[in-house]
């Protein structure tokens, strides 16, 4: 962790906005809070994470600031400054309802706790924002340790044991059931005393709670009324580095208002710096779902005290992995199309209206105060959202000789929108090799770089509950100069195992060890392979598989038999193999020679 005074340019930039905001009178909070935080450290990411929802970067008071997102761990440097979450849609009377932020500068939307809700009144006394400004850290061995001890003489859980905030206090109208957890007598209620225990995601998390209905003195948006559940995750599998290189969030939306919101979007705002901030280039993964930021030469030289990573600097990606439902139209929308079901989750799975949107859109902020650059005010935030500039200019492609101009979706695809889905299907010029690298030499000039993945549009139904599912995944390849095909391998395997099991992608329940056990003994041959892929493994299990390409697409997938997949009919190259049982989904990568 490096501690400074003024973050250079970036510091002076992050000032300059809420200097503008001042001057304009927009600035109506005292900004001095500090928050909670804890440290999510169980694999190759140290990652600071605070109680407000900001992830990484930390106000250690009303001036200083600390970086929190150091890649590898231990070696002092960074690549992540900055992410927050954006939600916003039109009510009833077609008013917009915005919680969005970028630093803090100009206040808050966001607030810890949970809401207190009755008779269609919602509020958040300054008293709860208080008493929740903290985070609940546990990993499995904490767990595991409690499971076996619990019923000994003398024995106490630990305090994020003892006190994980598994339910609200009625007397405050707050919810029943909060954070979740293992009830292994049945009743409903909380008692780690009595063997029930947290059940966390990954091998170590970081919960906590926070909502958008106080002031919002970031945005100046009106309040929506959301109660936010936030888990975030890691896994310690120095076996695997796509898991080892990476951090994952879970976000749980509430709606507890009694308003709907129509043309909502959820956005992950991302200030990716890959060491020295002032060097980076920035892309989009459409078939990952990805944003991604990378350096524009082979040496990343330091920024200021920003600790450059020198020969082969790493990339890293921001993916989407699944965000809230699509509208219901009673029916299964087909997989295979170009459209939403390019990286969303539940097309072709013969289950009516489960679609999950993956990233819809993908925006590059510019580092500017003017019409494309970083929002201010509510307005400009969900412009781009609408992946406009904040200004609410349309941003077009030239398409058919530059006769026809198409709505942009995605900036700089890079070869990965295979179909053209950011500009509807259109056969436009140059769209899909389009990236920061091939375009004008002289522009844009490599810099700090903010992103935005998008997921949306969708109906926000009052009372209801969406999700929003994300990975942080790291890269670096020492045998290439910008390990940004490392990181895309990554970003796969990591995609195919979070679809694999989306709803219970990291829970960690009493049994896993166990399911572990059960992998070790499954093993594929030859690799790589000609035409046939032999399976191993215990006798008397049926296994399902389902192969998929680099982009995470299903190319075939079938009942196994006679312990024997063809792959005579696939491409050469890289794929990834599912195996499902009953208790369990393991992902196997194979080349196809």
């Amino acid at each position: 962790m490096i501690k400074i005074n003024v973050l250079a340019m970036k510091q002076f930039f992050v000032s300059f906005i809420f200097l503008i905001a001042a001057i304009s009178g927009m600035s109506q909070t005292n900004t001095s809070m500090v928050f909670a935080h804890d440290f999510l450290d169980v694999n190759n990411i140290n990652a600071n994470i605070n109680s407000n929802g900001h992830l990484f970067w930390r106000k250690s008071d009303t001036v200083n600031y600390i970086l929190g997102y150091e890649f590898p761990k231990g070696s002092g440097k960074h690549t992540m400054f900055n992410s927050t979450i954006w939600i916003g849609g039109m009510d009833e009377d077609d008013s917009l309802r915005l919680a969005a932020e970028l630093y803090n500068n100009e206040g808050n939307d966001f607030w810890n706790g949970p809401l207190s809700f009755m008779n269609g009144s919602i509020d958040c006394s300054e008293e709860t924002a208080t008493q929740w400004n903290r985070v609940w850290k546990l990993s499995k061995q904490e767990i595991n340790f409690h499971i076996q001890h619990f019923g000994d003489e003398n024995y106490s859980p630990i305090e994020s044991i003892a006190t994980w905030p598994a339910h609200g206090e009625a007397e405050k109208h707050q919810a029943e059931m909060l954070a979740p957890f293992v009830d292994v007598d049945n009743n409903g209620i909380y008692q780690p005393m009595n063997g029930d225990y947290p059940l966390i995601k990954g091998d170590q998390s970081i919960f906590f709670i926070f909502n958008d209905y106080r002031l919002h003195t970031e945005t100046q948006g009106k309040p929506i009324g959301l109660e936010i559940h936030a888990m975030v995750y890691a896994f310690n599998r120095s076996e695997n580095p796509s898991m080892n290189n990476s951090i994952f969030v879970n976000y749980k939306i509430y709606n507890r208002s009694n308003i709907e919101l129509h043309d909502a979007y959820l956005g992950a705002f991302a200030d990716i710096d890959i060491g020295g901030w002032d060097d980076d280039y920035f892309a989009t993964d459409v078939g990952n779902g990805a944003i991604y930021c990378y350096n524009d030469d082979a040496f990343d030289e330091d920024a200021g005290i920003s600790l450059g990573y020198g020969d082969n600097p790493p990339s890293q990606a921001v993916m989407l992995l699944a965000g809230p439902l699509m509208d219901d139209n009673q029916m299964d929308d087909q997989s295979g199309n170009c459209d939403e079901s390019i990286n969303g989750l539940g097309f072709g799975d013969e289950i009516i209206d489960n679609e999950r949107l993956g990233m819809t859109a993908s925006m590059r902020i510019y580092e500017s105060i003017f019409w494309q650059g970083c929002p201010i005010l509510a307005p400009h935030y969900y412009n781009l959202l609408n992946s406009k500039y904040k200004s609410g200019d349309t941003i077009f492609w030239p398409c058919e000789d530059s006769s026809n101009l198409v709505p942009l979706k995605f900036w700089y695809p890079g070869g990965t929108d295979i179909c053209n889905w950011g500009v509807a299907g259109n056969d436009c010029q140059n769209y899909n090799i389009w990236s920061e690298l091939n375009s004008n030499n002289d522009w844009p000039f490599p810099q700090n770089r903010f992103g935005l993945a998008i997921s949306g549009p969708f109906t926000f139904k009052a009372n209801s509950v969406e999700n929003l599912d994300l990975a942080f995944v790291a890269a670096r390849d020492f045998s290439d100069t910008s390990s940004v095909d490392l990181l895309k391998e990554y970003m796969a395997e990591i995609r195919s195992e979070f679809t694999a099991n989306p709803d219970g992608f990291g829970d960690y329940y009493l049994g896993v060890e166990e399911q572990n056990t059960m992998l070790e003994s499954v093993e594929i041959f030859p690799n790589p392979t000609n035409k046939t892929l032999n399976v191993k493994f215990k006798t008397g299990t049926d296994l399902w598989f389902s192969i998929l390409d680099i982009r995470g697409c299903e190319i075939k997938s079938g009942q196994l038999t006679n312990n024997q997949i063809q792959v005579d009919d696939l491409n050469s190259g890289l794929y990834f193999l599912l195996l499902k049982s009953e208790k369990w989904t393991h992902t196997f990568k194979f080349i196809r020679k």
